[in-house]
């Protein structure tokens, strides 16, 4: 007697002999999608044992129920592992792993020490393939052929390479429960990161990783992390499914998942990155508006318990005005590159801000408000020419500026000053800025992280960027001074750097009479 064929066979076939593929068209009978990477289940060449096995999960996935699952007892080496995890303090184990295994009535899970990242693969043998039912909304049962891994999430064991549940596969588990980093940021948008590549299923040698849920970023507003959401699945890639979470005015609120997107069966594939040197986004036409000051860019009142606070965040240029669009976890580049930005997109213009580590070359991570850490689109070379070009113009007029204002001098007064003055002028007043400067370290490092450091390091930018001096600043110089160690160098040159700040903070009437450097006899004889 001939084989009875299943429904999505029997429409597969038909589809076929319209001239589409046939396998492509038994993925999609019933109207369900299937990850690419997983290969269609043959039971016609299995042995009558496992065809059976086969059979009977179909039955039991086409009654529309949860399929059984049971675990069995670990072994000894996962026990042991466990209670080693537990008298170190390392509880709960970061990642519980279970191989699986098909039987007439469901899955039996033997959990195991190691997960998919383990030795004993090799080009030719990728491990066993489990047969795993997936029930379509119309009925329709199509079996795949699933790598052996599943892991625990959230009470739920999940296949590793999919994030289906095992007792009900099909459909990617929703987000793991989170809590807002701040009160103000109550939309949180995550997708599932799925690294199958080019057909091929990672996680199943030393060097691979395991999909999973993962975190874009966070909003003050619906709206925007709609707009983030839809964008990470517009294209064919490794983002298989995006949600939209709302969170409670406190934490004490469940989140809900309010918003679920999903890449459309006919969506392009994600374009290629631009290569080193290629322009990364579209330039609008006109002139890329100025950055907003330190002050407009406030961190948000970060929760207590928040470790790990997003502090990264993308501001984007409304025409009128900045506002922070998302905060995110060092992920502004993917996140400007995959909405857009540019010409043509939601934004013309944006711009990444971060936390600022000033010390970090120290390996001192306090942090000291934020700063610009880049612009979209990417600026041209000749784009940043002419921002480094301003940046030293406007250097010059500040200390043109402070020269003129403390010496009671016009601007025009002031720049002949420095031009007679020189280099040596120039370097004069460099030094007494830099004994200022470092007063102002001093004091700060001596501070913990709070607004108290990160008022200094303010004024630390107010002095170097434009000439401001801080409150009492001949007085802390001083101490300064004073506090260094002679002994690696003579006592002139501290008088010397004294006399450098004196002219710094109150320049000399008569620099010539007052032996100032650049307008003694003997520089104007070398300058001649």
């Amino acid at each position: 007697m001939p084989k009875k064929q299943s429904t999505a066979a029997k429409r597969a076939r038909t589809a076929a002999r319209a001239g589409a593929k046939y396998t492509a068209a038994l993925r999609e009978a019933g109207g369900h999608q299937l990850p690419p990477h997983l290969e269609l289940f043959d039971a016609d060449g299995l042995p009558e044992d496992e065809r059976l096995v086969v059979d009977c999960l179909r039955a039991l996935a086409a009654e529309g129920e949860p399929l059984p699952v049971r675990l069995a007892e670990p072994d000894p080496e996962v026990v042991a592992a466990r209670a080693r995890a537990e008298e170190k303090g390392i509880r709960p184990q970061w990642r519980r792993w279970a191989s699986v295994e098909a039987a007439v009535d469901g899955y039996v899970l033997r959990e195991t020490q190691y997960g998919p990242n383990r030795s004993g693969y090799t080009s030719t043998n990728r491990g066993p393939r489990v047969p795993v039912p997936v029930r379509a909304a119309d009925g329709t049962v199509t079996v795949v052929a699933m790598p052996e891994w599943a892991w625990l999430h959230e009470g739920r064991w999940i296949w590793e390479h999919t994030g289906w549940p095992v007792e009900a596969p099909g459909r990617i588990v929703d987000p793991p429960q989170e809590f807002a980093p701040a009160p103000g940021l109550r939309w949180q948008v995550a997708v599932w990161l799925d690294l199958a590549h080019e057909g091929k299923v990672l996680g199943e040698d030393y060097g691979g990783g395991t999909s999973d849920w993962q975190t874009v970023g966070w909003c003050t507003s619906r709206e925007d992390a709609q707009l983030i959401a839809r964008a990470f699945t517009a294209h064919r890639g490794i983002h298989a499914r995006a949600d939209v979470i709302e969170h409670g005015a406190d934490n004490g609120i469940v989140s809900l998942t309010r918003d679920t997107y999903l890449p459309a069966p006919d969506a392009p594939a994600r374009p290629r990155p631009p290569a080193l040197g290629e322009p990364r986004g579209t330039l609008a036409a006109g002139p890329r508006p100025a950055s907003p000051d330190r002050s407009e860019i406030p961190e948000p009142a970060w929760y207590q318990g928040a470790k790990h606070p997003p502090h990264s965040s993308l501001i984007v240029w409304t025409g009128t005005g900045w506002r922070t669009l998302v905060h995110t976890y060092w992920q502004s580049a993917n996140i400007a590159a995959v909405i857009g930005i540019g010409a043509g997109g939601p934004y013309e213009w944006a711009e990444a801000w971060g936390p600022r580590h000033p010390d970090r070359d120290l390996h001192d991570w306090t942090q000291e408000g934020r700063e610009l850490t880049h612009r979209f689109p990417e600026p041209t070379y000749q784009e940043r020419t002419k921002l480094i070009d301003a940046m030293r113009r406007a250097h010059e007029d500040a200390l043109v500026d402070a020269l003129a204002e403390r010496g009671g001098l016009t601007r025009g007064q002031a720049v002949a000053r420095l031009a007679e003055g020189g280099e040596k002028y120039r370097h004069v007043l460099a030094v007494g800025q830099a004994v200022i400067s470092r007063a102002l370290h001093t004091a700060r490092r001596a501070l913990p992280e709070g607004p108290e450091r990160t008022d200094i390091r303010r004024a630390l930018d107010d002095l170097m960027d434009r000439h401001l001096l801080p409150a009492d600043a001949e007085r802390i110089a001083g101490e300064q001074l004073d506090s260094e160690i002679e002994s690696t160098r003579p006592p002139a040159t501290t008088a010397w750097c004294r006399r450098a700040v004196t002219e710094y903070v109150s320049p000399a009437a008569d620099p010539a009479a007052a032996g100032v450097e650049g307008f003694r006899p003997q520089d104007t004889t070398m300058a001649s």
